[in-house]
This record gives C-alpha cells, sequence and structure tokens, in this order.
C-alpha cells in the first residue's frame, strides 16, 4: 500500500510528471489553412497574375501560432506540414493534371489521385519547415522566429536538389512585379523567398512583444509592408542602365497554335505540311517589317508538336535554308536531332548562307513526358511511353553567333533551372532565347506560372530573354525584369523587336558569377544553428 502510494505521489509530481503536448486545437488548422490559401493566391492562376503581395504576410498566421503554442510533436508537425502542402499542390500545381487527362488519356479522378504523390514529398519540407523553426522558438525564445528565413531557403535548396524541380518556389511569386525581384541579380531567386519569410518574420517578432490587441495587429501588419515599400524602392534605385552599344538585331517571334494531339494520335501528313506553312506564312509577314540592309535578322520559331527532323529529312533542311537564304534571315527553331546517342529535342540556328551554325540539345528532359525515369531497374517501366517521345539528354551548351549578338537557347522548362541559362551566359551569351510549347497546359496556370520563371531567368543574368512559345505566352523580357509584348493564350500572332546590344559582353550579375552562393551561406548558417542549439541543450 505504502508502494503504491508513493507511486502515485511520484506521478502527480510537476517535475516528475512528463509535459503531455497537447492537441492540435482549430485555431492550429485555422492559421496553416490562412497561410496556404494566401501561399495558393499569390501565384498566378487561371484568371490571371497572383495577388502578389500576400506573399509577403503570408506566413504570419502559422509563424505567429508556432511562437505562441505551448509545444508541438514531430507528428503534429507533419499533418500540419501535410495540410499546408495539400492545399498549396492542389491549389497552385492541379494544372498538372491537365496534359494527363487529355493527352495521355488518363482518366481525371486517377490523374488527381496521381498528384498526391509530389504532394506528399512536399510536405515533407513544409514539416521539416514548422518543426525547425519551432524547435528554434524553445531554443531562443522569440528571437528564435528570425530562424524561418534561413530554414525556409536552406529546405527550398534541399527540394530543388533532392527532388530535382524548383516549380513555383516562393520568390516566383513576385515575378510580375520588377522591382521586388532585383535582390536576385545577386541571390538568385532564393533571395527573394528570402525576403518573404523576413517579411512575416518581422511582423511576428514585433507583434509578440505587444499585449495590446490593436498594437500587434498593426505591427502584423505594418511591419512587412514597411519591408515591402523598402524593397521596392532599393529595387527601383538599382535598375540597370540600358546597354549603349552600337550593335543591333531584328528579331522575330512566330506564334501559330499548332495543336497538341497527344501521344499516339499523331499528326498527319497533310497536317504537318498545313502546320510548316503556317509558319512560314506568319514568318514571312512578319519579316516584312524589318529591313534585310539593316541589323542582322533572327527569326525565332517555338518549340513544336509538328516533330520535324532536319537530320532524316534532307528536303525539309534543303527548303529551310533556302528559306533563310531567300530572306537573309537567320532561323532558329525546333526540330528532332538524331547523334549517333539517340534522338534529341533540339533547337538549331540557320544561317542567312543557308548553313546550320550552330545545335543545342535539350539537357534537362522532363520525367515521363521526354523520357521514363527508372526503365533499367525497374522492367514493367519499359512499356510505359513518354508523353511526348523518348529522348536522350544533350550535353553541351552551344552558343550561337548571330551578328554581334550571342544567342543562348534552351527548351520549354529548362527555364525553371537557373544552372542552364547561367551557364550558357558564363560561355558569352548576351541574348537568351527559350522556345516552348505550353499548349500542353491548355488555359490552366502553367503557361503564366512557366513565363515567371523565365522573369527570374533575366534579371538573375542580366541578359535580355526572348521567350517564343507555340500558344503563349510569347514575350521580350528585359534584364530588369519587365515583360513587354506578351501575347494572348491561343492566338496566332508575331512579334518584331529591334533589341540594341553592347558590342561585347556586359559584366556578369554576381549570380551568373557565383551562383547560388547565397542558398549555400543559408544552408551553412542553419547547420550552425543545429549544431549550436543541440550543444547548448547538452549544456542544460
Amino acid at each position: 500500500m505504502r508502494s503504491s502510494a508513493a507511486s502515485a505521489g511520484r506521478a502527480k509530481h510537476p517535475i516528475l510528471t512528463a509535459p503531455r503536448t497537447p492537441p492540435l486545437a482549430p485555431s492550429d488548422w485555422a492559421c496553416t489553412g490562412a497561410t496556404a490559401l494566401a501561399f495558393v493566391l499569390a501565384f498566378p492562376s487561371p484568371l490571371g497574375e497572383g495577388v502578389w503581395f500576400l506573399a509577403w504576410g503570408a506566413w504570419i498566421p502559422l509563424l505567429f501560432r508556432l511562437a505562441t503554442r505551448v509545444a508541438l510533436s514531430f507528428r503534429q508537425a507533419f499533418l500540419l506540414g501535410l495540410s499546408l502542402a495539400l492545399i498549396v499542390f492542389y491549389g497552385s500545381f492541379s494544372w498538372l493534371a491537365f496534359p494527363i487527362v487529355h493527352y495521355g488519356g488518363m482518366p481525371a479522378p486517377i490523374a488527381y489521385a496521381l498528384l498526391l504523390i509530389p504532394a506528399l514529398v512536399l510536405s515533407l519540407f513544409f514539416s521539416a519547415f514548422l518543426w525547425l523553426v519551432r524547435w528554434g522558438i524553445v531554443r531562443w525564445g522569440r528571437a528564435g522566429v528570425f530562424t524561418a528565413p534561413l530554414f525556409w531557403v536552406a529546405l527550398e535548396w534541399a527540394r530543388v536538389h533532392l527532388t530535382r524541380h524548383g516549380w513555383n518556389l516562393f520568390g516566383y511569386s513576385q515575378a510580375s512585379v520588377p522591382e521586388l525581384i532585383q535582390i536576385a541579380r545577386g541571390t538568385g531567386v532564393l533571395g527573394v523567398s528570402f525576403l518573404l519569410l523576413l517579411a512575416s518574420t518581422l511582423g511576428v517578432f514585433l507583434a509578440l512583444r505587444e499585449t495590446a490587441r490593436w498594437r500587434r495587429a498593426i505591427l502584423l501588419v505594418g511591419s512587412p509592408l514597411a519591408l515591402l515599400g523598402l524593397a521596392f524602392f532599393a529595387g527601383r534605385a538599382a535598375r540597370p542602365e540600358a546597354p549603349l552599344g552600337t550593335s543591333a538585331v531584328h528579331v522575330f517571334a512566330v506564334q501559330p497554335v499548332i495543336p497538341v494531339l497527344g501521344r499516339g494520335a499523331g499528326l498527319r501528313a497533310p497536317d504537318v505540311i498545313e502546320s510548316l506553312n503556317r509558319h512560314l506564312r506568319l514568318s514571312e509577314a512578319v519579316l516584312a517589317e524589318g529591313k534585310s540592309d539593316g541589323p542582322p535578322q533572327l527569326l525565332i520559331w517555338p518549340e513544336s508538336p509538328m516533330n520535324l527532323s532536319l537530320d532524316e529529312d534532307e528536303a525539309l533542311a534543303a527548303y529551310l535554308a533556302d528559306f533563310a537564304r531567300r530572306h537573309e534571315a537567320y532561323l532558329l527553331l525546333n526540330h528532332l536531332g538524331r547523334t549517333a546517342r539517340g534522338w534529341h529535342n533540339s533547337a538549331t540556328v540557320i544561317s542567312p548562307q543557308g548553313t546550320r551554325i550552330a545545335e543545342y540539345h535539350k539537357i534537362r528532359l522532363l520525367e515521363f513526358g521526354e523520357y521514363v525515369p527508372g526503365r533499367g531497374l525497374l522492367p514493367f517501366l519499359g512499356k510505359i511511353p513518354a508523353l511526348a517521345g523518348d529522348f536522350v539528354p544533350g550535353r553541351d551548351y552551344t552558343v550561337a553567333d548571330v551578328g554581334a549578338a550571342r544567342v543562348g537557347t534552351f527548351i520549354c522548362f529548362e527555364s525553371a533551372f537557373p544552372e542552364i541559362p547561367r551557364a550558357l551566359v558564363q560561355r558569352g551569351a548576351t541574348l537568351l532565347v527559350n522556345i516552348s510549347n505550353d499548349g500542353w497546359f491548355g488555359t490552366t496556370a502553367g503557361a503564366r506560372q512557366h513565363l515567371s520563371h523565365a522573369v527570374l531567368r533575366a534579371v538573375e543574368l542580366g541578359r535580355p530573354l526572348v521567350r517564343v512559345t507555340n500558344s503563349g505566352i510569347t514575350a521580350l523580357i528585359t534584364p530588369y525584369g519587365e515583360v513587354r509584348d506578351a501575347t494572348p493564350l491561343f492566338h496566332t500572332a508575331t512579334r518584331h523587336w529591334l533589341l540594341r546590344l553592347p558590342s561585347s559582353p556586359p559584366p556578369l550579375t554576381l549570380y551568373a558569377r557565383y551562383g547560388d552562393l547565397f542558398a549555400w551561406l543559408c544552408v551553412a548558417v542553419s547547420l550552425g544553428l543545429l549544431a549550436w542549439g543541440k550543444r547548448r541543450k547538452r549544456r542544460a
């Protein structure tokens, strides 16, 4: 009896009893939902540009809740991260199901169910972020909330390298406001993500010092707005000067809107002929705006579903060479390249003399779209065809000389991988060209989000970027990130720009020189904080 009584007494003693983590409350779910909704709305949607300013305070609800919560278990962090990822993924990435349903022939319920897989992967990074921020608050009190920007950038960097995809990193939400993304010239898009998290963090930190609700509300809203204003005016002051070089080049873009029929449907011979003729008619019309005796003319055709091959069709190659000679223009077009290694998704440049002077084979292929990963490991994957065709990746970064301009071309969603255009700029490119076929996305948010990635590439690398697409959005992007003469989706269109470029390559931006140095620093500091915090815990 005495022993059981003593045990009961010990069980009730406040020091001997392990604290229990309170269950998740409705306020936890509400704050998670508010952050997720602001995250989604900040990005482009099928209706147009996103409500970009929401990103500057998107994390306030959840960060404030983490700072005021008694405790958070690893399981609870995972549940909140999972719910956050599901809302964000299905709200911003649901367009991924469009090509699977419309061109892959898969039932919509199955296609949307398959999106659970990448959503679950994304949830791991969100959950780790919530757990780490809560850990920082426990270790350093209110100041621990300032670990959020560091941990976020470190985890976005990890997400890019572990999943090999960086679509819709948080900083891309600001692509429509050039003044707010100028930091990317030194830090890349992850520097913009850092600023956005810092804005929410600053508001939460200052609000935690106040007990009056009205003062707290003012600080939660006012602090991010103050940082936004500071970033805006700093970005405007950092506007790069226009090049003063005397060299120029006429750039012509053709948006033909060739329908995407999907795998297995193919294009019948008359369709290919009509599609090619559409390219030629639009090209002749827009070339009439240029002057053959003036600066060099560069005519750009988009990535196309026509499946032309200059390596296999000698008659076509001869005809296009003659077309370039007759119009005294450089012709940049997409075709199926063939080498000893296999088929490539390629871009080639034909000179006004009718010779092919440059060839770029797409390096970063799209999983299940241009190749099927894991075929060598899982035999059944050999029966699954790639949606657009089976290709092998290229290896070389090719720059074409078009008069005084040095043109570096990359294809489709390679715009989401800054290392590819960065390598082209390091090899001397003064003009970047991104050709794409966004017809796969239909009228979803995919095309607008794709444009946002190209905008950040132009700013990071300090080069004008011409984006030419099959169905939109075709546009000229300045090194400052301004989008000019954007075409509407699914409207046949042409564009003509006279670009003045310096006679020699301009200086490289910090990002072009050092790449993700800022991200590496955030990773290093994050690891240092974890080691320091663990050491403090042992001493305690």
